[in-house]
């Protein structure tokens, strides 16, 4: 059954009196509405750079302008407009010229003053290629509305109609293994097989699917799904490929957002706009993090020619674009950005409209809390801290008052500096005389003479971890260099424990003689202009870094400013308790690291950004001074009480203070201040045209494209704007695209089989009715994913047999009618993860850090090199596997996972022999095996029969038959049980699913 040849916005126009886009009252068509279908037909030859005879009918300037036969439209005169001529004389359109209806309603609108409202969005191909865009209602049913499950009825219209006879039902063991792959992506357990085979009770298939929704591992089954499609990636690609540390916080939002059913309008607008909400969580602001899934060219972003960043730019934003349309609409807006699309009626204005809804959005790290939450947040611990330094003020006004009597001195002004929470002052030894952290020499280093002695040639200290949350932070150091002539080696730093992160103190790194803020890959550094250079060796210097909350940095060298202060656009780097060290002389660990040659004084770190006063104190009253414990045995009795209490506040304080969370960080949507959006000619940045308004797809009249929204409205009131436009109930490319998405993944090609293409080029449905019944079942349970799962597996077309019939197999090969259920090798995650459940290794630890096969060297570029490591870490399933452009897994490589820096609906299913290689000979299915063979023998009393047997219930969930037993039992007697399991995890039977 085809849809009715009726032309789509006459349907929207005519069926739909709420619409206002036009400018009427919506009860009665202005002239304008009545002929809009007309001259979409007409626009479909004369648009464009070269429209037809020159004439560009897309705006009404165009139509007076004329072409080659001079203006085609005189508003107030139809007689004299060329428009009414030509159709009057049934010239135009030259292939199905106008009823007299049609021409009498272009007369009557000419003389009426040719009222004409935005761009004419031209129609293109025939009606039927436009299918996707009319408006969404419930199909007339082929049967009895009663029918309690009617997706087999509308099957069986068209197999009826091809002649194609279904297959029986899929036995029961066939069944659960489909059911429990499909929506855990997870092998069922023997006993699980064994219990569904035998429960007999009507409704034991219902309970099996509910409770395989209800499982955790259904959310980690379609999240990478979603992934796929989301082109989620973990690092930027292109040539520099590096790591993003906080990208994981999206793939678990995805992940919970599954497994909670949260409503899909929600979940769209969630990942739009999910920071702008009402209520915005961490969650929902991990969520942007979609929009920014994609590549980004860190290179050419950091050009200094203006007009390469403005290029690079349009392509992140074409990347955005293009992911928002494919994904929630199933339309390449994407090819409008040059032109008019060439099939699909999208005008390049729209093109540009998308692009000023998320012309605010930026790649990059976020604070991921609320405004509200992160004020609340920054208001108690502004107090706790305060309490916290009046608290450590007054301890140390106590040991100063005793140090002064230890050495002799007067009570004079007392000092401003604060107390540090670590000092390494080298007196005695390396260790750390106020904040007691561990402390280790390394490489050679050595203290002597009161200084810690560094060679530059692997020596230097590592004390910690700090047992505190270091946000806004202090370094100080007195040092001496042993020669001018070195660069990029660390005084001090503050590390990461794994992670490669730092915060140093550096010396002559990028200008020689000079000190800078050293960060990971320069990301928080600056050259500092007007600093001066070091110009004697062997003078002591003292230097100073504060990091400001703000992200703001200043140094400081003998008290006074270092340069001018400057805030990076990368964040504030935070080092989470537990997880940051101090290195004296060294900058960070492994490659290019730095070491410093020279004498290190003294050492401070304070946890927070000291104010200048309190720098310039610092350098007045110099290092050294007596040993903590000296300065305490010399308190009075009454001096001893007050520390006391005063420590004990002290410690009260940062124990809430470390109760706190860290707030926390993800790399997600960044927002900024978006400019006004103009049309670019031809794509290119150096020809903006008209500035344009943030909006949606013009074509679609309902829900209406025109938001009302300036072209220089603030960014965060565009994204909304787009993400309610997207999830309106009107829109039917948003439910036709989320329902055929799902269907895809449960029969392994969509009723429409090209699911980010519902445009010209794409395929049309195998079955349109129903894909409609999908979307409005979709739309009208509220966006419950998980009620439209239910329905479908719940059909007789899911539950059928796989069998092969030749005679339905010459008419429909691919099973595209389904008159079998089409049987599909797995992919390759839950090939590893199927391997992982049945060898027991499987680690079920869910959410967190994305665990990582293989070592990172950075020289300019990430460069990865993949290891094999073993422990439960790197057992987690698959989708936790970090997912690096440059570092994919040779065996999921081979067994077709995609690049992740592309879009990809549907996965590419090849037959090679580096897929048999790879199952064959990789070390981790061998390891597998290993451990399967283990498994079964301990399971099995050591019987090798009953070991062969359990392993085939592991595996393929059933028993070996008697040849297989037998066969089995002489691999094992002569390669040992190791070789059968190994067998089985390469049988076709394990990694495909019928």
């Amino acid at each position: 059954m085809r849809y009715p040849m009726i032309p789509l916005l006459l349907v929207a126009a005519l069926g739909s009196p709420r619409m206002s886009a036009f400018g009427d009252d919506g009860d009665r068509p202005s002239p304008f509405r009545a002929v809009e279908p007309i001259l979409r037909r007409c626009a479909s030859c004369h648009r464009g750079d070269e429209p037809t005879g020159g004439l560009n009918l897309v705006r009404r300037e165009g139509a007076i302008e004329g072409g080659e036969s001079g203006p085609a439209l005189i508003p107030g005169d139809s007689a004299g407009s060329r428009i009414w001529q030509m159709v009057e004389r049934r010239k135009m359109p030259p292939k199905s010229p106008l009823d007299r209806e049609e021409v009498d309603a272009i007369r009557a609108w000419i003389d009426a003053g040719a009222e004409w409202t935005g761009e004419i969005v031209p129609l293109t191909g025939p009606e039927d290629e436009r299918w996707a865009w009319r408006p969404l209602a419930r199909p007339a049913l082929p049967f009895s509305a009663n029918e309690p499950n009617p997706i087999d009825r509308f099957l069986d219209v068209r197999m009826t109609a091809e002649g194609l006879k279904p297959e029986g039902p899929a036995d029961r063991r066939s069944l659960i293994r489909r059911l429990s792959f499909d929506l855990c992506g997870l092998p069922p357990s023997p006993e699980e097989v064994a219990a569904f085979e035998s429960d007999t009770a009507p409704d034991a298939y219902s309970r099996l699917v509910d409770r395989l929704l209800a499982s955790p591992a259904y959310g980690e089954r379609w999240a990478r799904h979603w992934l796929d499609v989301a082109r989620f990636g973990e690092s930027h690609g292109f040539e520099y490929d590096r790591i993003r540390e906080l990208a994981w916080p999206y793939r678990d939002y995805v992940i919970r957002s599954l497994n909670e059913d949260k409503p899909y309008p929600d979940f769209v607008r969630e990942q739009i706009a999910g920071d702008l909400i009402e209520g915005a969580t961490s969650g929902t602001i991990a969520a942007t993090g979609f929009l920014v899934a994609g590549p980004m060219d860190e290179a050419n972003k950091a050009q200094s020619n203006k007009i390469m960043q403005a290029r690079t730019r349009e392509e992140e934003l074409d990347d955005m674009v293009a992911a928002v349309g494919q994904t929630f609409l199933g339309v390449t807006v994407n090819c409008a950005r040059c032109h008019d699309h060439k099939f699909d009626p999208i005008p390049q204005e729209d093109y540009y409209r998308f692009a000023s809804a998320l012309a605010g959005v930026n790649h990059g790290e976020r604070v991921a809390l609320s405004a509200n939450d992160l004020q609340s947040r920054q208001t108690t611990l502004a107090r706790l801290r305060a309490e916290k330094r009046a608290a450590e003020g007054e301890i140390l006004a106590i040991q100063r008052d005793a140090r002064r009597r230890l050495l002799g001195q007067g009570d004079g002004a007392r000092s401003a500096v604060p107390v540090p929470i670590a000092r390494w002052s080298f007196d005695a030894d390396a260790s750390d005389d106020y904040g007691s952290l561990p402390s280790r020499l390394e490489g050679g280093a050595e203290v002597v003479n009161g200084r810690l002695k560094l060679s530059g040639k692997g020596a230097h200290l590592i004390a910690g971890p700090i047992a505190e949350d270091l946000e806004a932070k202090t370094l100080e150091t007195w040092v001496r260099l042993s020669t001018l002539d070195q660069g990029g080696g660390a005084a001090v730093s503050l590390l990461s424990k794994e992670r490669g992160l730092f915060d140093a103190i550096v010396y002559g790194e990028r200008e020689a003689g000079k000190w800078i803020a050293g960060s990971d890959s320069f990301r928080r550094t600056r050259d500092l202009p007007g600093a001066d250079q070091e110009t004697l060796a062997g003078a002591t210097v003292h230097m100073a870094i504060a990091y400001e909350s703000d992200g703001t940095i200043t140094a400081y060298r003998n008290g006074r400013p270092y340069g001018p202060a400057y805030r990076p656009e990368a964040p504030l780097q935070r080092f989470g308790a537990g997880q940051a060290e101090v290195a004296i002389g060294l900058r960070v660990r492994g490659a290019g690291n730095g070491f410093l040659e020279g004498e290190v004084d003294e050492v401070r770190l304070y946890d927070r950004a000291l104010t200048p006063e309190e720098i310039a104190e610092s350098h007045r009253e110099g290092p050294g001074g007596p040993r903590l414990a000296e300065v305490v045995a010399n308190l009075t009795s009454e001096e001893r009480d007050r520390r006391d209490r005063a420590i004990e506040t002290r410690d009260r304080l940062r124990r809430e203070i470390a109760a706190i969370p860290s707030v926390p960080r993800v790399y997600a949507a960044t927002p900024s201040g978006a400019g006004v959006t103009h049309v670019l000619a031809r794509g290119d940045v150096e020809k903006p045209g008209k500035a344009v308004s943030a909006g949606g797809l013009s074509a679609l009249k309902e829900p209406k494209a025109d938001w009302r929204i300036e072209p220089d409205a603030p960014e965060g009131s565009r994204r909304l704007a787009l993400a309610e436009w997207l999830t309106n109930r009107d829109n039917p490319l948003a439910w036709r695209v989320m329902a055929n998405r799902v269907w895809h993944y449960h029969f392994g090609a969509g009723l429409v089989a090209t699911p980010n293409d519902f445009g010209v080029n794409g395929d049309r449905p195998s079955h349109p009715e129903l894909l409609d019944w999908l979307a409005c079942e979709l739309r009208d349970s509220g966006g419950s994913l998980k009620a439209l799962h239910r329905k479908i597996v719940e059909s007789e077309a899911y539950q059928r047999s796989s069998r092969f019939n030749a005679a339905s197999s010459a008419k429909d090969s691919e099973s595209r009618l389904l008159w079998r259920y089409p049987p599909r090798r797995l992919e390759g995650e839950a090939i590893r993860d199927a391997m992982l459940s049945v060898s027991g290794q499987l680690n079920p630890a869910m959410g967190g850090p994305s665990f990582r096969p293989f070592t990172v060297t950075v020289f300019g570029s990430n460069i990865y090199t993949l290891t094999d490591p073993v422990g439960p870490e790197f057992n987690r399933r698959t989708i936790y596997r970090i997912h690096v452009l440059s570092a994919k897994s040779p065996l999921l490589d081979a067994l077709d996972c995609p690049d992740p820096a592309t879009k990809t609906p549907r996965r590419g299913l090849t037959t090679t022999p580096l897929q048999a290689l790879a199952l064959m000979n990789d070390s981790f299915v061998i390891r597998q095996a290993g451990h399967l063979a283990e498994r079964s023998s301990r399971e099995s009393g050591a019987d090798t029969a009953k070991a062969i047997e359990r392993m085939y219930g592991l595996t393929l969930g059933r028993s070996p038959t008697p040849d297989e037993l037998r066969r089995s039992a002489g691999l094992a007697r002569s390669h040992g049980l190791e070789d059968v399991a190994w067998t089985l995890l390469n049988a076709t039977e394990f990694v495909y699913v019928d």
